[in-house]
């Protein structure tokens, strides 16, 4: 975790790769539509307002970039379909030419290509230009999904979470709002417009469905300052619950690489209550973060 990094942005994640799994299960229409509506743009966004692109040159990022995210995605990769190939859910020909497709791990060189683009565009001093490429990409992923063009490895979805990116580096601006003292009604009206927005509209950015782009794009920033702004809540009023969310949002590559395949083990060999597995999930997880810290330390370099 990087150490400008705040506990609230921590929280926010921690509260979203939580609705990620839960989302990700048999709950109503309504509920995952919401959920769908920006725990993807979160992340993207977050990644965002996090970055600070003055500390590296241009190929000095990418190498970090490619260190930190992308090494561990390569291992993860190989580990992951490997246990789905043992069950019959993987096919390497297919991963090889399509990517990980609606898997959890589609999230991740689409993240390494969004930041490399933003860290480029970020050297853009010129305000009007830099609103100019925010603009085409925003028109060109629009474009792309309007157009269902589908391209390998999620690569459609690139320009629009570049686009994510970029609005995340621009709410930098807005961060003494995002970390003022909550009057509870902001956090109401933006989970109105998130469910309102939801109702109507389903976004997906795995497979990059984001028309109507508008209303969508909407969406997604009203779920995603909303989640900000509880975060911030919940950090000064309740420090457990802020300490519990804050560990699972430090692990959010764990739960993106392993939840699902755990899910799908435990619905392969077993046929237990839904409390049960997901008690049993939390279990798995843990012990696969403490492995990644160990294999991590031993090999002083962050493989995992």
């Amino acid at each position: 975790m990087q150490n400008h990094r705040k506990l609230w942005l921590d929280i926010a994640k921690g509260i979203t790769i939580i609705l990620m799994v839960v989302g990700h299960t048999s709950i109503s229409n309504a509920i995952s539509s919401f959920i769908y509506a920006f725990h993807m743009p979160l992340f993207f966004i977050a990644s965002g307002f996090t970055e600070s692109y003055v500390k590296y040159s241009p190929l000095g990022y990418i190498q970090h970039k490619a260190r930190t995210i992308m090494l561990p995605f390569i291992t993860y990769s190989i580990i992951v379909s490997f246990a789905l190939y043992l069950i019959g859910k993987m096919v390497f020909s297919h991963l090889i030419l399509n990517g990980w497709e609606g898997y959890a791990l589609w999230f991740i060189p689409v993240l390494y290509l969004s930041s490399i683009l933003t860290m480029l565009i970020s050297f853009t001093k010129n305000v009007y230009l830099r609103c100019g490429f925010m603009i085409s990409i925003f028109l060109l992923g629009s474009y792309l999904s309007c157009y269902q063009v589908s391209l390998p490895w999620t690569l459609s979805t690139v320009p629009y979470a570049t686009f994510l990116v970029l609005i995340g580096n621009e709410l930098k601006h807005i961060q003494k709002w995002i970390e003022a003292e909550n009057h509870y009604w902001d956090i109401a009206l933006l989970f109105m417009v998130t469910v309102m927005v939801s109702h109507f509209w389903h976004l997906d950015l795995a497979w990059n469905h984001i028309t109507p782009v508008i209303p969508l794009t909407i969406g997604a920033m009203a779920g995603t300052l909303m989640i900000f702004r509880l975060s911030v809540w919940i950090e000064r009023h309740i420090k457990w619950c802020a300490l519990l969310l804050q560990k699972v949002g430090q692990e959010t590559y764990i739960v993106v690489a392993f939840s699902q395949v755990t899910i799908m083990y435990m619905n392969h060999f077993f046929a237990i209550s839904p409390i049960l597995k997901y008690a049993f999930l939390v279990i798995v997880l843990v012990l696969l973060k403490y492995a990644k810290d160990g294999i991590n330390r031993l090999l002083r370099v962050k493989i995992l």
